[in-house]
C-alpha cells in the first residue's frame, strides 16, 4: 500500500532531505547553559495551588512514578506515587488536582507535573526528583485533558532535556477546536510565546522527540502524522502532515521509530503494522497482518530499550458494532477510550521482521505498560484492580503483582 503526499517536488525533496541528514542543519536551541542557570529554590504554594509533594526518597534506578487519577473512590484529585517495585513499596507520594498528567527528563533530574486548578486552568509543577522539592509553578491554559482514564501521556520532554510540550486545545468555536503545542523552555523556566498549529488534530501524541527542534506527533482526529521542526523561538520552520492511507475508522494504536530511524512503524486498531519512510513517505506493508476481531486498543504499549521488541496490548472482547466506530470516534468527547477498553494479552512483535515472537497472557486485563531500563521487565497498569503486573519478558509470563493506589494508570520508569 503506497502513497504519497501532493508536494511539488523541489519542496519535497528539500523538506526530505532534511530528515536524510537527520536535521543536520537545524539551529541549536537557545537556552541559557546549565552552568549560567541561577540554582531554583523551593517556591511556596500559591493560592488554588493543588500539586503538593507529601512524602518523597531519593529515587533508585527503575522505580517507578506512577500516575493515579482515582486513589479514592469517590474523591477528587489525583495521586504520583513513587514505587520501589523490588521492595513492592511506596517510596513517595505527590497530591495533584483532577486531571493530572506527567512527563520526566531524560536523565530523570526533573519530573513535571500538571494538573487542573480551575476551568480551563492548569498549574504545571517542576519537582527536582532528588529532593522531592517543587522548584517552580506555572500556568498553562486550555490543556487537553480527558474526564476518562489517560492511555497516554499530552506531554514530553524532549531527548536533550531542553524543552517540555504540552496538548492544548483551544476551540475556534463551538464545533470546531484547533491544538497547539505549548513549550516550556526548561532552561530559563518559561514558556515561550511562541505555539506549534497542530490543527484540528485531536488528542494526539508524540511518535519521536529526540530534540527541542525535532518532533514527530501523530493525530487520531485528522488521520495524519505530522513531521514538526521549529526554531529556538518555536517559530516553525517545518510542519508537513501525512495522510495515514487507510480509513480513520481503522485507526492507528500506536507509532514508533523502526531501528535505524529511517521508518515510523505504524500499528493500525486491528493489529496491522505499515512501514512509513521519512525518506520518500511511501507506505509498506509488514508480515504484521490484521488479527480481526481483536483491536489494539490507543495506549502507551512500549518497545524494549533497543527497540528490537514491541509489546502490544490486545482486546479480544470488543463488541463489533461498537468496535466499528471505535476509532473512528476516538478523541471526540465523549467518545475517548472508555475506562472498561482494557487489553487481556499481549502480543510480542519482532521490530526487524514484524513477525509474532511470544504472546503474553495475564492473569487480570490492563490499560497500558512501560518497559523497565534493561528491558527484562515489563509492567502494565490495571487500574480496575489497583495493581501493577510485573511481567518477565525473557519468560514470557506475569510473575508477581504490585498493589499501588486506586486506579494506577500510566508510569514512567527513573534511569
Amino acid at each position: 500500500m503506497i502513497m504519497r503526499a501532493n508536494l511539488l517536488p523541489s519542496v519535497f525533496c528539500l523538506l526530505f532531505a532534511c530528515f536524510a541528514l537527520g536535521f543536520a542543519a537545524r539551529p541549536a536551541w537557545a537556552g541559557a547553559p546549565a552552568d549560567q542557570i541561577s540554582a531554583p529554590t523551593q517556591t511556596s504554594a500559591p493560592e488554588g495551588s493543588n500539586i503538593q509533594v507529601e512524602n518523597w526518597a531519593k529515587p533508585g534506578t527503575g522505580w517507578l512514578y506512577v500516575l493515579d487519577p482515582k486513589p479514592e473512590a469517590g474523591g477528587s484529585g489525583g495521586r504520583v506515587w513513587l514505587v520501589d517495585p523490588e521492595t513492592a513499596k511506596v517510596m513517595g507520594s505527590i497530591r495533584t488536582g483532577d486531571n493530572a498528567d506527567f512527563a520526566l527528563s531524560p536523565d530523570g533530574s526533573r519530573l513535571y507535573v500538571a494538573s487542573i486548578t480551575n476551568g480551563d486552568s492548569s498549574e504545571l509543577a517542576a519537582i527536582d526528583t532528588a529532593q522531592g522539592v517543587i522548584l517552580q509553578r506555572s500556568t498553562i491554559e486550555d490543556r487537553e485533558v480527558g474526564n476518562v482514564l489517560p492511555p497516554f501521556s499530552t506531554m514530553a520532554v524532549s531527548g536533550d532535556g531542553l524543552a517540555l510540550r504540552i496538548l492544548r486545545d483551544t476551540p475556534e468555536s463551538a464545533d470546531r477546536d484547533s491544538f497547539l503545542l505549548a513549550t516550556f523552555d526548561t532552561q530559563t523556566g518559561n514558556f515561550l510565546r511562541r505555539s506549534v498549529h497542530l490543527g484540528n488534530c485531536g488528542p494526539g501524541r508524540f511518535i519521536s522527540y529526540p530534540t527541542a527542534n525535532q518532533f514527530d506527533f501523530l493525530c487520531p482526529r485528522t488521520n495524519r502524522v505530522r513531521l514538526i521542526s521549529v526554531d529556538a523561538d518555536s517559530r516553525e520552520l517545518q510542519n508537513f502532515d501525512i495522510v495515514l492511507p487507510w480509513e480513520r475508522r481503522v485507526g492507528a494504536a500506536v507509532a514508533i521509530e523502526a531501528p535505524g530511524a529511517q521508518d515510523v512503524a505504524i500499528v493500525r486498531g486491528d493489529g496491522a503494522v505499515f512501514n512509513m519512510s521519512l525518506a520518500t513517505q511511501e507506505f509498506a506493508e509488514t508480515s504484521a497482518s490484521p488479527v480481526l476481531p481483536n483491536r489494539v486498543p490507543p495506549a502507551a504499549w512500549p518497545s524494549s530499550p533497543d527497540r528490537s521488541r514491541l509489546y502490544l496490548g490486545y482486546n479480544g472482547e470488543y463488541d463489533r458494532s461498537y468496535d466499528n466506530r471505535f476509532y473512528l470516534d476516538y478523541g471526540r468527547p465523549p467518545n475517548l477510550r472508555p475506562n472498561n477498553a482494557l487489553a487481556d494479552e499481549f502480543r510480542v512483535l519482532d521490530t526487524r521482521t514484524w513477525r509474532k515472537i511470544g504472546t503474553i497472557k495475564t492473569k487480570m486485563a490492563f490499560w497500558s505498560a512501560v518497559t523497565g531500563n534493561d528491558g527484562k521487565i515489563l509492567y502494565a497498569m490495571a487500574p480496575q484492580k489497583h495493581s501493577i503486573l510485573v511481567i518477565d519478558t525473557a519468560k514470557m509470563r506475569q510473575i508477581r503483582i504490585l498493589k499501588v493506589g486506586g486506579a494506577p494508570a500510566l508510569a514512567l520508569v527513573a534511569p
